[in-house]
Protein backbone atom coordinates (compact mmCIF):
# COMPACT_ATOMS: atom_id res chain seq x y z
CA UNK A 1 0.00 0.00 0.00
CA UNK A 2 2.89 2.54 1.05
CA UNK A 3 4.54 1.34 -2.16
CA UNK A 4 1.42 2.18 -4.62
CA UNK A 5 0.86 5.58 -2.84
CA UNK A 6 4.95 6.70 -3.01
CA UNK A 7 4.04 5.96 -7.18
CA UNK A 8 0.52 7.57 -7.14
CA UNK A 9 0.88 10.19 -4.40
CA UNK A 10 -1.21 12.31 -6.35
CA UNK A 11 -4.13 10.37 -4.63
CA UNK A 12 -3.09 11.28 -1.24
CA UNK A 13 -3.63 15.57 -2.90
CA UNK A 14 -6.95 14.67 -4.20
CA UNK A 15 -8.25 13.15 -0.53
CA UNK A 16 -6.14 16.55 1.29
CA UNK A 17 -8.44 18.42 -1.21
CA UNK A 18 -11.29 16.54 0.23
CA UNK A 19 -11.19 17.03 3.81
CA UNK A 20 -10.03 20.53 3.10
CA UNK A 21 -13.62 21.36 1.90
CA UNK A 22 -15.29 18.78 4.57
CA UNK A 23 -13.38 21.51 7.01
CA UNK A 24 -14.43 24.59 5.35
CA UNK A 25 -18.13 23.87 4.26
CA UNK A 26 -19.81 27.13 3.40
CA UNK A 27 -21.21 28.88 6.22
CA UNK A 28 -22.77 31.21 4.46
CA UNK A 29 -25.11 29.59 2.16
CA UNK A 30 -26.32 31.30 -1.30
CA UNK A 31 -29.71 31.77 -1.70
CA UNK A 32 -30.00 29.09 -4.86
CA UNK A 33 -28.52 26.68 -2.17
CA UNK A 34 -31.28 27.32 0.51
CA UNK A 35 -33.88 26.85 -2.39
CA UNK A 36 -32.11 23.76 -3.69
CA UNK A 37 -32.20 22.42 -0.52
CA UNK A 38 -35.89 23.26 0.09
CA UNK A 39 -37.12 21.38 -3.03
CA UNK A 40 -35.19 18.47 -1.64
CA UNK A 41 -36.77 18.51 1.59
CA UNK A 42 -40.51 19.09 0.78
CA UNK A 43 -40.64 17.96 -2.96
CA UNK A 44 -42.32 21.34 -4.35
CA UNK A 45 -40.86 22.41 -6.90
CA UNK A 46 -38.36 19.37 -7.27
CA UNK A 47 -37.83 19.07 -11.00
CA UNK A 48 -36.61 22.25 -11.68
CA UNK A 49 -36.05 22.15 -15.57
CA UNK A 50 -32.68 24.31 -15.81
CA UNK A 51 -31.19 21.34 -13.28
CA UNK A 52 -33.78 18.92 -13.64
CA UNK A 53 -32.47 15.92 -10.96
CA UNK A 54 -30.33 17.72 -8.89
CA UNK A 55 -32.96 18.59 -5.71
CA UNK A 56 -34.24 15.50 -6.76
CA UNK A 57 -31.30 13.64 -5.99
CA UNK A 58 -30.72 15.50 -3.26
CA UNK A 59 -33.99 14.02 -1.56
CA UNK A 60 -33.08 10.48 -2.23
CA UNK A 61 -29.76 11.28 -0.77
CA UNK A 62 -31.65 12.75 2.27
CA UNK A 63 -33.92 9.97 3.03
CA UNK A 64 -31.56 7.59 4.76
CA UNK A 65 -30.52 10.42 7.24
CA UNK A 66 -34.28 12.08 7.74
CA UNK A 67 -34.61 10.79 11.77
CA UNK A 68 -31.07 11.79 12.44
CA UNK A 69 -29.80 14.91 14.14
CA UNK A 70 -28.86 16.52 10.84
CA UNK A 71 -28.25 19.87 9.26
CA UNK A 72 -29.94 19.33 5.52
CA UNK A 73 -28.03 21.95 3.80
CA UNK A 74 -24.77 20.60 5.24
CA UNK A 75 -25.53 16.78 4.30
CA UNK A 76 -26.28 18.19 0.59
CA UNK A 77 -22.90 20.34 0.67
CA UNK A 78 -20.69 17.11 1.48
CA UNK A 79 -22.54 15.54 -1.31
CA UNK A 80 -20.74 18.01 -3.23
CA UNK A 81 -17.65 17.78 -1.58
CA UNK A 82 -17.34 13.94 -2.71
CA UNK A 83 -18.37 14.77 -6.06
CA UNK A 84 -16.02 17.40 -6.30
CA UNK A 85 -13.16 14.53 -5.27
CA UNK A 86 -14.74 12.59 -8.33
CA UNK A 87 -13.63 15.30 -10.29
CA UNK A 88 -10.66 15.51 -9.56
CA UNK A 89 -10.27 11.57 -9.51
CA UNK A 90 -11.56 11.53 -13.13
CA UNK A 91 -9.13 14.68 -14.63
CA UNK A 92 -6.38 12.26 -13.20
CA UNK A 93 -6.91 9.52 -14.77
CA UNK A 94 -7.38 11.97 -18.17
CA UNK A 95 -4.02 12.52 -17.05
CA UNK A 96 -2.47 9.55 -16.65
CA UNK A 97 -3.34 8.85 -20.01
CA UNK A 98 -1.44 10.76 -21.97
CA UNK A 99 1.73 8.87 -19.71
CA UNK A 100 2.41 12.24 -16.99
CA UNK A 101 5.53 12.07 -14.54
CA UNK A 102 3.46 11.56 -10.88
CA UNK A 103 4.93 15.42 -10.26
CA UNK A 104 2.83 17.26 -12.98
CA UNK A 105 0.01 15.41 -11.68
CA UNK A 106 0.34 16.17 -8.36
CA UNK A 107 0.65 19.95 -9.77
CA UNK A 108 -2.19 20.23 -12.28
CA UNK A 109 -4.60 18.57 -9.29
CA UNK A 110 -2.90 21.26 -7.13
CA UNK A 111 -3.91 23.78 -9.71
CA UNK A 112 -7.32 22.98 -10.47
CA UNK A 113 -8.18 22.07 -6.70
CA UNK A 114 -7.11 25.54 -5.47
CA UNK A 115 -9.12 27.67 -8.39
CA UNK A 116 -11.53 29.92 -6.52
CA UNK A 117 -14.77 28.83 -8.96
CA UNK A 118 -14.34 24.86 -8.34
CA UNK A 119 -13.83 25.20 -4.73
CA UNK A 120 -17.01 27.68 -4.12
CA UNK A 121 -19.25 25.23 -5.59
CA UNK A 122 -17.94 22.29 -3.99
CA UNK A 123 -18.61 23.76 -0.61
CA UNK A 124 -22.01 24.68 -1.14
CA UNK A 125 -25.13 23.36 -2.38
CA UNK A 126 -25.04 24.92 -5.48
CA UNK A 127 -25.91 22.65 -8.66
CA UNK A 128 -22.66 22.54 -10.74
CA UNK A 129 -20.74 19.96 -9.44
CA UNK A 130 -22.38 17.10 -10.07
CA UNK A 131 -22.86 17.77 -13.53
CA UNK A 132 -19.07 18.93 -13.84
CA UNK A 133 -18.45 15.33 -12.75
CA UNK A 134 -20.30 14.23 -15.33
CA UNK A 135 -19.33 16.20 -18.39
CA UNK A 136 -15.24 15.35 -17.34
CA UNK A 137 -16.65 11.53 -17.41
CA UNK A 138 -17.89 12.40 -21.11
CA UNK A 139 -14.95 13.32 -22.14
CA UNK A 140 -13.09 10.59 -19.68
CA UNK A 141 -14.79 8.47 -22.30
CA UNK A 142 -14.15 10.59 -25.27
CA UNK A 143 -10.81 10.22 -24.65
CA UNK A 144 -10.40 6.53 -24.63
CA UNK A 145 -12.45 6.27 -27.23
CA UNK A 146 -10.24 7.85 -29.71
CA UNK A 147 -6.93 6.19 -28.40
CA UNK A 148 -8.80 2.50 -28.09
CA UNK A 149 -12.20 3.08 -30.58
CA UNK A 150 -13.85 0.78 -28.36
CA UNK A 151 -17.66 0.92 -29.03
CA UNK A 152 -18.80 0.21 -25.27
CA UNK A 153 -17.11 3.77 -24.47
CA UNK A 154 -19.40 4.95 -26.83
CA UNK A 155 -21.90 4.28 -25.12
CA UNK A 156 -20.83 5.01 -21.50
CA UNK A 157 -19.92 8.59 -22.66
CA UNK A 158 -23.63 9.12 -23.71
CA UNK A 159 -25.17 7.64 -21.18
CA UNK A 160 -22.95 9.46 -18.26
CA UNK A 161 -23.76 13.07 -21.22
CA UNK A 162 -27.10 12.53 -20.89
CA UNK A 163 -27.05 12.11 -16.75
CA UNK A 164 -25.47 15.62 -16.80
CA UNK A 165 -27.66 17.36 -18.88
CA UNK A 166 -30.46 16.19 -16.44
CA UNK A 167 -28.51 17.87 -13.48
CA UNK A 168 -28.04 20.65 -15.35
CA UNK A 169 -28.86 21.74 -19.05
CA UNK A 170 -25.37 23.56 -19.48
CA UNK A 171 -23.89 19.73 -20.26
CA UNK A 172 -25.47 20.03 -23.31
CA UNK A 173 -22.41 21.48 -24.55
CA UNK A 174 -20.31 18.36 -24.16
CA UNK A 175 -22.87 16.32 -25.14
CA UNK A 176 -22.93 17.81 -28.72
CA UNK A 177 -19.17 18.18 -28.90
CA UNK A 178 -18.95 14.18 -28.16
CA UNK A 179 -21.72 13.56 -30.63
CA UNK A 180 -19.39 15.21 -33.24
CA UNK A 181 -16.43 13.42 -32.05
CA UNK A 182 -18.19 10.22 -33.22
CA UNK A 183 -19.76 11.83 -36.34
CA UNK A 184 -16.48 12.45 -37.59
CA UNK A 185 -15.09 9.17 -36.66
CA UNK A 186 -17.27 8.16 -39.69
CA UNK A 187 -18.99 5.02 -37.89
CA UNK A 188 -22.67 4.82 -38.43
CA UNK A 189 -23.26 2.24 -35.56
CA UNK A 190 -21.45 4.87 -33.03
CA UNK A 191 -23.80 7.87 -34.27
CA UNK A 192 -26.78 6.19 -34.10
CA UNK A 193 -26.21 4.39 -31.10
CA UNK A 194 -25.03 7.86 -29.45
CA UNK A 195 -28.20 9.74 -30.93
CA UNK A 196 -30.23 7.02 -29.36
CA UNK A 197 -28.75 7.22 -25.84
CA UNK A 198 -29.17 11.51 -26.15
CA UNK A 199 -33.21 11.03 -26.69
CA UNK A 200 -33.38 10.16 -22.80
CA UNK A 201 -33.25 13.67 -22.13
CA UNK A 202 -36.58 14.20 -23.97
CA UNK A 203 -37.84 11.64 -22.73
CA UNK A 204 -37.16 12.57 -19.30
CA UNK A 205 -38.12 15.99 -20.05
CA UNK A 206 -41.46 14.75 -21.53
CA UNK A 207 -42.18 12.53 -18.78
CA UNK A 208 -42.03 15.33 -15.83
CA UNK A 209 -43.79 17.62 -17.83
CA UNK A 210 -46.87 14.84 -18.45
CA UNK A 211 -46.68 13.95 -14.78
CA UNK A 212 -46.77 17.69 -13.44
CA UNK A 213 -49.30 19.02 -16.04
CA UNK A 214 -51.71 15.70 -16.70
CA UNK A 215 -51.21 16.32 -20.54
CA UNK A 216 -48.21 16.58 -22.97
CA UNK A 217 -47.87 19.20 -25.97
CA UNK A 218 -44.99 20.12 -27.80
CA UNK A 219 -45.40 23.79 -26.35
CA UNK A 220 -45.88 22.84 -22.60
CA UNK A 221 -42.51 20.73 -22.96
CA UNK A 222 -41.05 23.82 -25.12
CA UNK A 223 -42.09 26.36 -22.40
CA UNK A 224 -40.98 24.28 -19.54
CA UNK A 225 -37.52 23.37 -20.78
CA UNK A 226 -36.81 26.68 -22.14
CA UNK A 227 -38.50 28.41 -18.63
CA UNK A 228 -35.55 30.05 -17.09
CA UNK A 229 -35.25 31.71 -20.60
CA UNK A 230 -38.89 33.11 -20.70
CA UNK A 231 -38.98 34.82 -17.07
CA UNK A 232 -36.42 36.90 -15.45
CA UNK A 233 -34.41 34.28 -13.99
CA UNK A 234 -32.18 34.06 -17.13
CA UNK A 235 -31.73 37.80 -18.78
CA UNK A 236 -30.54 38.54 -22.01
CA UNK A 237 -27.16 39.70 -22.65
CA UNK A 238 -26.07 43.61 -21.63
CA UNK A 239 -23.49 44.38 -24.00
CA UNK A 240 -21.30 46.17 -20.85
CA UNK A 241 -21.95 43.64 -18.47
CA UNK A 242 -21.23 40.99 -20.68
CA UNK A 243 -17.75 42.72 -21.25
CA UNK A 244 -17.07 43.56 -17.83
CA UNK A 245 -18.87 40.88 -15.78
CA UNK A 246 -17.11 38.24 -18.15
CA UNK A 247 -13.39 39.26 -17.26
CA UNK A 248 -14.52 39.43 -13.14
CA UNK A 249 -15.95 36.23 -13.82
CA UNK A 250 -13.05 34.51 -15.58
CA UNK A 251 -10.67 36.04 -13.07
CA UNK A 252 -12.85 34.85 -9.99
CA UNK A 253 -12.75 31.75 -11.72
CA UNK A 254 -9.05 31.11 -10.53
CA UNK A 255 -8.52 33.64 -7.09
CA UNK A 256 -11.58 35.28 -5.08
CA UNK A 257 -11.80 38.78 -6.04
CA UNK A 258 -14.69 40.56 -3.29
CA UNK A 259 -14.92 43.81 -1.33
CA UNK A 260 -14.24 41.92 1.65
CA UNK A 261 -10.76 41.22 1.02
CA UNK A 262 -9.56 44.26 1.48
CA UNK A 263 -11.66 44.11 4.96
CA UNK A 264 -9.36 41.11 6.00
CA UNK A 265 -6.38 42.90 5.12
CA UNK A 266 -7.39 45.80 7.42
CA UNK A 267 -7.73 43.74 9.76
CA UNK A 268 -4.75 41.71 9.73
CA UNK A 269 -2.21 43.31 8.03
CA UNK A 270 0.36 41.78 9.57
CA UNK A 271 -1.34 38.27 8.11
CA UNK A 272 -2.22 39.11 5.19
CA UNK A 273 1.16 41.03 4.05
CA UNK A 274 2.85 37.79 4.77
CA UNK A 275 0.31 35.81 3.44
CA UNK A 276 0.10 37.78 0.44
CA UNK A 277 3.88 38.28 0.24
CA UNK A 278 4.27 34.22 -0.10
CA UNK A 279 1.30 34.02 -2.50
CA UNK A 280 2.61 36.70 -4.82
CA UNK A 281 6.05 34.77 -4.64
CA UNK A 282 4.94 31.82 -5.90
CA UNK A 283 3.39 33.88 -8.66
CA UNK A 284 5.86 35.15 -9.66
CA UNK A 285 7.62 32.25 -9.73
CA UNK A 286 5.01 30.50 -11.70
CA UNK A 287 5.18 33.11 -14.23
CA UNK A 288 8.89 32.68 -14.38
CA UNK A 289 8.62 29.10 -15.16
CA UNK A 290 5.45 29.83 -17.73
CA UNK A 291 8.69 31.24 -20.15
CA UNK A 292 10.29 28.12 -19.92
CA UNK A 293 7.97 25.86 -21.72
CA UNK A 294 8.96 23.75 -24.85
CA UNK A 295 6.01 23.32 -27.46
CA UNK A 296 5.11 19.90 -27.75
CA UNK A 297 4.83 18.70 -30.75
CA UNK A 298 0.82 16.66 -31.31
CA UNK A 299 1.94 13.47 -33.46
CA UNK A 300 -1.28 11.43 -32.74
CA UNK A 301 -4.22 11.73 -34.49
CA UNK A 302 -6.02 10.64 -31.53
CA UNK A 303 -4.22 13.75 -29.87
CA UNK A 304 -4.98 16.18 -32.02
CA UNK A 305 -8.85 15.29 -32.38
CA UNK A 306 -8.80 15.64 -28.50
CA UNK A 307 -7.08 18.99 -28.39
CA UNK A 308 -10.20 20.32 -30.80
CA UNK A 309 -12.58 19.02 -28.85
CA UNK A 310 -11.40 20.45 -25.78
CA UNK A 311 -11.04 24.22 -27.87
CA UNK A 312 -14.66 23.94 -28.88
CA UNK A 313 -15.64 23.10 -25.43
CA UNK A 314 -13.60 26.08 -23.84
CA UNK A 315 -15.03 28.36 -26.61
CA UNK A 316 -18.59 26.99 -25.97
CA UNK A 317 -18.66 27.21 -22.29
CA UNK A 318 -16.78 30.62 -22.24
CA UNK A 319 -19.24 32.18 -24.81
CA UNK A 320 -22.19 30.84 -23.22
CA UNK A 321 -20.83 32.48 -19.69
CA UNK A 322 -20.20 36.07 -21.36
CA UNK A 323 -23.71 35.42 -23.00
CA UNK A 324 -25.66 34.61 -19.75
CA UNK A 325 -23.42 37.93 -18.38
CA UNK A 326 -20.42 36.80 -17.06
CA UNK A 327 -21.88 34.20 -15.72
CA UNK A 328 -19.28 32.67 -13.42
CA UNK A 329 -21.47 28.83 -12.46
CA UNK A 330 -20.62 27.81 -16.34
CA UNK A 331 -16.97 28.70 -16.14
CA UNK A 332 -16.55 25.86 -13.46
CA UNK A 333 -14.91 23.70 -16.65
CA UNK A 334 -12.63 26.20 -17.81
CA UNK A 335 -9.49 25.38 -15.50
CA UNK A 336 -9.71 21.38 -16.09
CA UNK A 337 -9.88 22.16 -20.12
CA UNK A 338 -7.02 24.95 -19.97
CA UNK A 339 -4.89 22.48 -17.78
CA UNK A 340 -5.86 19.83 -20.21
CA UNK A 341 -4.87 21.84 -23.35
CA UNK A 342 -1.49 23.09 -21.97
CA UNK A 343 -0.42 19.40 -20.93
CA UNK A 344 -1.16 18.39 -24.65
CA UNK A 345 0.86 21.59 -25.68
CA UNK A 346 3.36 22.25 -23.58
CA UNK A 347 6.67 20.26 -21.70
CA UNK A 348 8.63 21.30 -18.98
CA UNK A 349 5.04 22.20 -17.28
CA UNK A 350 5.24 21.48 -13.81
CA UNK A 351 7.15 23.95 -12.33
CA UNK A 352 4.83 26.81 -13.76
CA UNK A 353 1.03 25.27 -12.70
CA UNK A 354 2.78 24.26 -9.33
CA UNK A 355 3.93 27.75 -9.09
CA UNK A 356 0.42 28.58 -10.17
CA UNK A 357 -1.36 26.21 -7.91
CA UNK A 358 0.04 27.30 -4.93
CA UNK A 359 -0.46 31.08 -5.38
CA UNK A 360 -4.54 30.46 -5.81
CA UNK A 361 -4.08 28.03 -2.70
CA UNK A 362 -2.60 30.55 -0.64
CA UNK A 363 -4.57 33.19 -1.88
CA UNK A 364 -8.26 31.43 -1.78
CA UNK A 365 -7.31 29.95 1.55
CA UNK A 366 -7.27 33.27 3.27
CA UNK A 367 -9.74 35.15 1.29
CA UNK A 368 -11.96 32.26 -0.01
CA UNK A 369 -12.22 29.03 1.97
CA UNK A 370 -12.01 30.58 5.80
CA UNK A 371 -13.95 33.29 5.78
CA UNK A 372 -16.79 31.58 3.38
CA UNK A 373 -16.70 28.64 6.59
CA UNK A 374 -15.95 30.49 9.50
CA UNK A 375 -17.08 33.86 9.10
CA UNK A 376 -20.46 35.89 8.68
CA UNK A 377 -20.43 37.11 5.25
CA UNK A 378 -24.03 38.98 5.28
CA UNK A 379 -27.34 39.64 7.35
CA UNK A 380 -29.77 37.36 5.17
CA UNK A 381 -30.30 35.04 8.70
CA UNK A 382 -30.66 38.02 10.70
CA UNK A 383 -33.28 39.06 8.38
CA UNK A 384 -34.91 36.42 8.25
CA UNK A 385 -35.20 36.30 11.86
CA UNK A 386 -36.68 39.51 11.92
CA UNK A 387 -39.38 38.45 9.35
CA UNK A 388 -40.24 35.81 11.75
CA UNK A 389 -40.47 37.98 14.75
CA UNK A 390 -42.41 40.67 12.65
CA UNK A 391 -45.29 38.58 11.30
CA UNK A 392 -47.71 41.27 10.60
CA UNK A 393 -44.93 43.64 9.24
CA UNK A 394 -44.11 44.24 5.91
CA UNK A 395 -40.50 44.30 4.60
CA UNK A 396 -38.83 46.46 1.20
CA UNK A 397 -35.61 44.27 0.76
CA UNK A 398 -32.82 44.92 -1.43
CA UNK A 399 -32.51 40.74 -1.06
CA UNK A 400 -35.59 39.68 -0.94
CA UNK A 401 -35.18 36.55 -2.86
CA UNK A 402 -32.34 35.53 -0.19
CA UNK A 403 -35.02 36.09 2.63
CA UNK A 404 -37.62 34.48 1.35
CA UNK A 405 -35.50 31.35 0.40
CA UNK A 406 -34.17 30.98 3.71
CA UNK A 407 -37.97 31.19 5.15
CA UNK A 408 -39.16 28.32 2.64
CA UNK A 409 -35.61 26.39 3.92
CA UNK A 410 -36.56 26.97 7.79
CA UNK A 411 -39.85 26.55 7.55
CA UNK A 412 -40.67 24.28 4.61
CA UNK A 413 -42.81 26.78 3.09
CA UNK A 414 -42.31 29.19 0.47
CA UNK A 415 -45.73 31.24 0.57
CA UNK A 416 -44.41 33.96 2.32
CA UNK A 417 -46.20 37.21 2.04
CA UNK A 418 -45.05 40.15 3.72
CA UNK A 419 -41.52 41.03 2.02
CA UNK A 420 -41.72 42.92 -1.36
CA UNK A 421 -39.31 44.26 -3.57
CA UNK A 422 -38.60 47.96 -4.38
CA UNK A 423 -40.45 47.36 -7.84
CA UNK A 424 -43.33 45.55 -6.42
CA UNK A 425 -44.44 48.55 -4.04
CA UNK A 426 -47.02 50.85 -5.94
CA UNK A 427 -48.23 53.70 -4.88
CA UNK A 428 -51.90 52.81 -4.12
CA UNK A 429 -50.08 49.54 -2.46
CA UNK A 430 -48.00 51.80 0.08
CA UNK A 431 -51.40 54.08 0.88
CA UNK A 432 -53.10 50.82 1.74
CA UNK A 433 -50.62 49.74 4.21
CA UNK A 434 -50.54 52.66 6.06
CA UNK A 435 -54.73 52.61 6.13
CA UNK A 436 -54.11 49.08 7.54
CA UNK A 437 -51.76 50.81 10.10
CA UNK A 438 -49.00 48.46 8.86
CA UNK A 439 -45.51 48.24 10.55
CA UNK A 440 -43.30 48.80 6.74
CA UNK A 441 -39.48 48.40 7.47
CA UNK A 442 -36.92 48.58 4.38
CA UNK A 443 -33.42 48.31 4.36
CA UNK A 444 -32.64 50.51 1.05
CA UNK A 445 -31.18 53.22 2.76
CA UNK A 446 -27.95 53.48 5.14
CA UNK A 447 -25.79 50.50 5.54
CA UNK A 448 -22.31 49.68 4.22
CA UNK A 449 -21.55 46.75 1.39
CA UNK A 450 -18.72 45.60 0.40
CA UNK A 451 -18.12 45.91 -3.32
CA UNK A 452 -19.36 42.44 -5.32
CA UNK A 453 -20.02 41.56 -8.33
CA UNK A 454 -23.88 41.78 -7.44
CA UNK A 455 -23.47 44.85 -7.03
CA UNK A 456 -21.83 45.95 -9.62
CA UNK A 457 -24.09 43.21 -12.09
CA UNK A 458 -27.02 45.72 -11.16
CA UNK A 459 -30.35 44.81 -13.55
CA UNK A 460 -32.75 46.60 -14.75
CA UNK A 461 -35.32 44.74 -11.92
CA UNK A 462 -33.43 46.53 -9.33
CA UNK A 463 -32.76 50.11 -10.47
CA UNK A 464 -34.48 51.97 -7.97
CA UNK A 465 -37.31 54.12 -9.79
CA UNK A 466 -37.88 57.84 -9.11
CA UNK A 467 -41.49 57.40 -8.23
CA UNK A 468 -41.20 54.69 -5.69
CA UNK A 469 -43.08 55.47 -2.79
CA UNK A 470 -40.65 54.20 -0.38
CA UNK A 471 -37.54 56.81 -1.69
CA UNK A 472 -40.01 59.66 -2.02
CA UNK A 473 -41.02 59.12 1.69
CA UNK A 474 -36.75 58.28 2.81
CA UNK A 475 -37.81 61.41 5.41
CA UNK A 476 -40.21 59.59 7.71
CA UNK A 477 -38.55 56.35 7.99
CA UNK A 478 -35.85 56.41 10.90
CA UNK A 479 -33.54 53.45 11.93
CA UNK A 480 -34.69 50.81 13.71
CA UNK A 481 -32.23 48.19 13.57
CA UNK A 482 -28.32 47.16 12.27
CA UNK A 483 -27.06 44.21 11.54
CA UNK A 484 -23.26 44.24 11.39
CA UNK A 485 -21.52 41.30 9.47
CA UNK A 486 -17.88 40.82 8.03
CA UNK A 487 -17.12 43.97 5.89
CA UNK A 488 -20.50 45.47 6.13
CA UNK A 489 -23.82 46.57 8.31
CA UNK A 490 -27.36 46.30 6.85
CA UNK A 491 -29.67 49.25 8.24
CA UNK A 492 -33.48 48.40 8.75
CA UNK A 493 -35.73 51.82 8.93
CA UNK A 494 -39.21 51.77 10.20
CA UNK A 495 -41.78 54.13 8.71
CA UNK A 496 -43.10 56.34 10.90
CA UNK A 497 -46.00 58.49 9.91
Amino acid sequence: MISYLKKNYSLIIIVVFGLLYLIFLSNNPTSDSYSNAFSSLSKEDMFRPHHLLYSAFGYLVYLPFKWINIEPIKLFQTINVLFAVGCLLVVRVMMRRIYLKEALIVASILFIGSCFGFQRFAIDNECYIIPLFFILLSMNFVQSFLIKNKFYKVVLCGLVSVIGCLFHQIAIFTLICSFFVFVFNGKWKNIITFFIISLIIPIVYSLIVFLQEETLSAQLLTNFVLHDYKTSFAEMPILKNVILLSAISFVRTFIQVHGYVFEIFSLYPVISISVISIAIGFLIIGVYFCFKLKKRELTLFNEKRFVRYCWVMLILYFGFAAFSNGNAEFMIIIPFLIILLLIYYFVYLRRAIFGLGLFMFIWNFLFALFPMGYMKLNSNQELYSLVIKEKEAVFVLKDKVAVDNIYAYKQLNQNISNTYKLSQVTNEQFSNWIKENKTIYTDYFGGKEALSRVHIAESNTNKIASDSPIINNQSKFQLRHKFIFFAGEKDIWEFVK
